[in-house]
């Protein structure tokens, strides 16, 4: 064997060996989800990591909230510390699904690190935000910069 082979060999198992190990070492992710019923909204509360193997787990758990008769519907994100690009593509989904049927889709409570995430895949000004804890007094949904 020439050199450049036994070279890209050892890198294949390298890259091999490394990839066991980090997913020995990476605990599972996990969502949870909340939902609260109020007569102006639905608010869902997602909590952990919205990771790539998340993402199909996410979207058919936000398909399966019960919006009929809600004019608006809060992701709740105080609890979640990463979303991923799928994650995204998902929300992104459920936001066209929500659109079609006539309902509003905001974002609430989210971390720097998601909003950052939001941002620098370009879709932030997709999802308007809202203060929950003005709602709560009584105030209308206006948006509210992140």
């Amino acid at each position: 064997m020439d050199s450049e082979l036994q070279l890209a060999i050892a890198l294949v198992l390298a890259d091999s060996m490394l990839r066991q190990t980090v997913n020995q070492r990476r605990p599972e992710s996990k969502l949870t989800f909340e939902v609260v019923h109020r007569p102006d909204m639905l608010i869902v509360a997602i909590k952990g990591e919205a990771s790539a193997d998340q993402a199909e787990e996410l979207e058919s758990r936000l398909l399966r909230a019960p919006v009929a008769a809600q004019p608006l519907v809060v992701l709740n994100l105080t609890e979640l510390t990463f979303l991923s690009s799928l994650a995204m593509g998902a929300l992104v989904g459920y936001r066209r699904t929500l659109l079609r049927r006539g309902v509003d889709l905001r974002l609430a409570n989210l971390q720097a690190r998601v909003w950052l995430a939001l941002e620098a895949a370009g879709v932030a000004e997709l999802f308007p935000t809202i203060d929950l804890a003005e709602q709560r007094k009584g105030h209308s949904h206006e948006d509210h910069a992140a």
